[in-house]
């Protein structure tokens, strides 16, 4: 009964923790929105602050120090001598390092005359990105978010430490994951894949997103890599406040730079199965930083890895089927915070038989048969 009862305390306080990391990328309760405006009333669509308020994170965080030296592997991006796929590696492995992150997100028009456009979202985060993998024709790198936050008076606390999202990089992938609809994902072949690079975006929990394709081109001030449109469930800042449509359709540019990385999205918005709402654009900011001390997270990181690991093996399993389908969620609580629960219970007893057993139920509970 005593042992219940500290594994609901324990739960409940690990829950409060991810709450405070996603309201700090997602703080759409926080604060007042003021109203919708409508897309005909202002005469220019990017600059909408003086019609509307911003919705987003309302957290301030420590100050940062960006990091004026470029990576190594930027550096060695830059001989001439190197084939192309030498050149694609090599900007995929930039985007490595420790990072001030900025998002923001824009409606820029709707479909239908009288269409009110959303509010604009900002939000903050630091965190550094790792390798999983590096081969050949593979690699895998893992964000983790760190944070500390600084209230009115100045006070800080953190750090707050959460592993992130996931991409998977593949050459010449024949395969992509397809995002249908309603949380269903199937397999799609690719026709023109030479020299094309797959991304595949995975959840916080190692679920899937998306994945799309595409090439990347090389010049001396950076490198670019930009994808095919492909379907995308909405994340996070959507879902939790709109429910009149269901897909995003997605074009993603990635620009590698001395100083960071730069991802632009280009969404439309779209009512399943074909149906056009909108359109929006979005761009992730991820400037270099330095004297910024990650060591929790690499702690965090070391007790986990092996837990993560058995994780991605599952998921590995799963999505080699030809279709997927996914619940929402199971006894009223999403899927990230069964396995957060359980990596924290792994740094304190990595027994690694008990992992695969609670990898397995957790997964088999969220994936429906026979869709």
């Amino acid at each position: 009964m005593r042992v219940n009862l500290l594994k609901t305390i324990k739960l409940a306080i690990l829950s409060s923790f991810i709450i405070v990391l996603l309201l700090s990328l997602n703080n759409v309760k926080a604060q007042t929105i003021k109203d919708k405006v409508g897309q005909n009333k202002i005469n220019w669509l990017l600059d909408r602050y003086k019609y509307q308020d911003i919705r987003g994170g309302t957290t301030k965080g420590l100050d940062v120090e960006l990091d004026n030296n470029t990576s190594k592997y930027f550096q060695e991006l830059q001989d001439n001598d190197l084939d192309k796929k030498s050149k694609d590696r090599l900007a995929i492995l930039s985007m490595v390092g420790e990072y001030r992150v900025s998002f923001e997100f824009i409606e820029t028009f709707g479909s239908k005359n009288n269409y009110k456009l959303d509010n604009p979202y900002q939000s903050w985060g630091t965190e550094m990105v790792i390798v999983l993998k590096d081969e050949p024709n593979y690699i895998s790198l893992q964000h983790i978010m760190m944070m500390y936050f600084k209230d009115d008076d100045g006070n800080t606390t953190g750090p707050y430490i959460q592993k992130h999202w996931r991409q998977d990089w593949a050459y010449e992938d024949r395969k992509i994951l397809n995002y249908r609809n309603n949380k269903t994902w199937d397999l799609i072949g690719i026709q023109d894949l030479k020299k094309t690079w797959s991304q595949s975006v995975y959840q916080v929990d190692d679920s899937p997103r998306y994945e799309s394709y595409g090439k990347w081109v090389h010049s001396e001030a950076g490198s670019r890599w930009i994808s095919q449109a492909t379907p995308r469930p909405l994340p996070r800042r959507e879902f939790s406040v709109r429910d009149d449509y269901s897909l995003l359709s997605g074009l993603n540019k990635i620009t590698v730079l001395p100083w960071g990385w730069i991802m632009e999205e280009l969404n439309e918005k779209m009512i399943y199965p074909n149906e056009y709402l909108g359109s929006e654009f979005g761009i992730a900011r991820y400037q270099r930083i330095s004297n910024y001390d990650f060591s929790p997270a690499h702690d965090y990181w070391n007790s986990t890895k092996e837990y993560w690991s058995i994780v991605r093996e599952k998921w590995s399993e799963v999505l080699s089927q030809k279709k997927v389908c996914l619940l929402e969620e199971v006894e009223g609580k999403p899927m990230y915070l069964y396995k957060f629960n359980f990596a924290d219970e792994y740094t304190k007893d990595s027994d690694k038989k008990k992992a695969y057993k609670n990898v397995d139920e957790i997964v088999s509970k969220f994936v429906i048969n026979d869709c």
